[in-house]
Parts: C-alpha cells; sequence; structure tokens
C-alpha cells in the first residue's frame, strides 16, 4: 500500500514538473544548459594556439565551435581547469593564474577581463581547480570567451591542460 502512495506522488510531482516546464537548479530549462570545452589548433582561435570552445552535446558528442546564438547570451557558471608546467617537479609550489577575456568577435583588441582563477602548484608541478560563482558573467553573441595563463607558458603540449566552462543561454537583456 505505501509503495502506491509512493508512486502516486513521484508520477503527481512529475506531471506538475512537465507542466510548469522543466528546469534544472538554474532555474533554466535543460535545453539551455551549456557544457563547454576547450581545444586547439582553430584557424582564427584565440592567441597563437588557436583556442576556442566547443560545445559538448548531452550524448558526448560535439556541435564544432561554440557561437552564441544571436539575440542570446551566455551566463557561465562554473568553471573546471587544470595546468601542468612544462618542467614538472621543477614548477612545484610555482603561482598559475587562468584568466578569461571576452573578445569582441568582430574587433579581437576590445577584449575585457572577465574571471581569474588561481592554483598553487604541487610537488609534481600539477594543480587545478573546480570555481563555483555565485554570480558567474555573461557574453553576448558578439564576443567570445579566450584564456590566457600567467605566468604560464600556456601550451601546448604543456601547461593548460583542461579547459571546462558551464553555464546556460537566456535572452539578450
Amino acid at each position: 500500500m505505501s509503495f502506491r502512495i509512493g508512486c502516486t506522488a513521484v508520477v503527481l510531482f512529475l506531471a506538475v514538473v512537465r507542466s510548469a516546464g522543466a528546469q534544472a537548479h538554474t532555474g533554466q530549462p535543460p535545453s539551455q544548459h551549456v557544457t563547454l570545452e576547450l581545444i586547439g589548433g582553430v584557424l582564427g582561435g584565440c592567441d597563437r594556439s588557436g583556442l576556442d570552445f566547443t560545445r559538448t552535446l548531452p550524448d558526448g558528442g560535439s556541435a564544432g565551435i561554440f557561437r552564441i546564438p544571436a539575440g542570446q547570451i551566455l551566463v557561465v557558471t562554473d568553471v573546471d581547469w587544470q595546468y601542468v608546467h612544462p618542467q614538472g617537479s621543477l614548477g612545484a609550489d610555482r603561482i598559475e593564474t587562468l584568466r578569461l577575456f571576452i573578445e569582441n568577435l568582430a574587433d579581437r583588441s576590445i577584449s575585457r577581463r572577465a574571471f581569474e582563477s588561481t592554483v598553487v602548484l604541487s610537488k609534481a608541478g600539477e594543480g587545478g581547480t573546480s570555481e563555483k560563482m555565485t554570480s558567474g558573467f555573461i557574453v553576448s553573441a558578439l564576443a567570445r570567451v579566450c584564456p590566457d595563463v600567467v605566468p604560464g607558458p600556456q601550451g601546448p603540449p604543456s601547461g593548460l591542460q583542461h579547459l571546462i566552462l558551464r553555464g546556460y543561454l537566456t535572452t539578450d537583456f
């Protein structure tokens, strides 16, 4: 009998969520959530390494180079990154800072810093962190996010190993 009551409650809960439009913990519909992974070697990408981002799809696939759709903004809420010093343990206890810039797509000279995260490298010369932001930062469809690591080097092959941005798309303000 209690199993039936539990099932009824779950069915009612699901019906309410579906009728209200499913929203994730951010208050946004799951279809608007974005996970971006840094890739290199992109023609026209950021800096000489050609860095840019690709969107990771829910089925594990990729949608190519990510650009924010016209009329929308990207709200970046989380950043995960990992760094490996090119000289391994000689980089122990060094401080590395990841900086994310918002760069105008039409004029690359228009660029402002929007995010910083600092790590102290381990005895092996490695470090990383996951940042969860209270307010995040926004990027319009006229711009993109470009990373930089100081003092670096940025890499590849060593340097910045992984960089993942998470957030959501919403209507432009």
